[in-house]
């Protein structure tokens, strides 16, 4: 198991590593960091990559810990493998076109919608057991992009602010924007039952 914990090291140092430079980036735009602070805890993706940073290092850094125990178990990690495939297969379908990063900030971006989500399929592909994943799972995991969503609209409710267009009260309204949420829980809830069916159909190889 060396060689897992060394890719789940690389690969969560390299997501630590971008996360700690989207914060200095926004920390350095904002001037503020209470206001950067909250900013960060805004967006879905970066609240995603922070918990595929820990799926990955807590297991490589201290796997006979709490937390690396629990984040070893394969519900925990498909459940931010579903996350982490969200936010990658979304920011390329809708959001990469709308912005052109460039230096720092489009290492970050790389390194959160492209390495992490390919990193952590490819954790969960090989180095995942999901021989005894289970359905049950599915409304549990849920329960993150529900409490994000509901967070993001109160959180734009107060100050305005609203991290993606499909969010965008201001613009869309509430019967909208309650439309698209329904919409990505569903795909989340799709997703994850189809990562739990595939799962426990690979071949032997893929379950060790």
């Amino acid at each position: 198991m060396a060689g897992a914990r060394l890719f789940r090291g690389a690969a969560g140092l390299i997501t630590l590593g971008a996360l700690i430079v989207q914060y200095a980036l926004l920390l350095e735009r904002m001037r503020d960091s209470s206001a950067a602070t909250l900013r960060f805890l805004s967006y879905f993706t970066l609240l995603s990559n922070s918990l595929g940073a820990a799926a990955f290092l807590a297991p490589a850094l201290a796997p006979n810990t709490a937390a690396g125990r629990f984040f070893a178990r394969p519900g925990v990690r498909t459940a931010a493998t579903l996350y982490l495939l969200v936010v990658g297969a979304v920011y390329h379908a809708i959001l990469a076109s709308r912005w052109d990063p460039q230096g720092w900030q489009l290492a970050a971006d790389i390194a959160l919608h492209t390495i992490s989500p390919i990193a952590i399929l490819i954790d969960w592909l090989f180095l995942t057991p999901k021989r005894d994943l289970s359905f049950r799972l599915v409304p549990p995991a849920l329960l993150f992009p529900l409490g994000y969503g509901l967070w993001a609209l109160a959180l734009g409710a107060w100050n305005g602010f609203y991290p993606y267009p499909f969010l965008d009260v201001k613009t869309l309204g509430y019967l909208a924007v309650g439309f698209n949420l329904a919409i990505l829980l569903a795909i989340f809830a799709a997703l994850g039952g189809l990562m739990v069916a595939v799962g426990r159909r690979l071949p032997a190889a893929a379950q060790r």
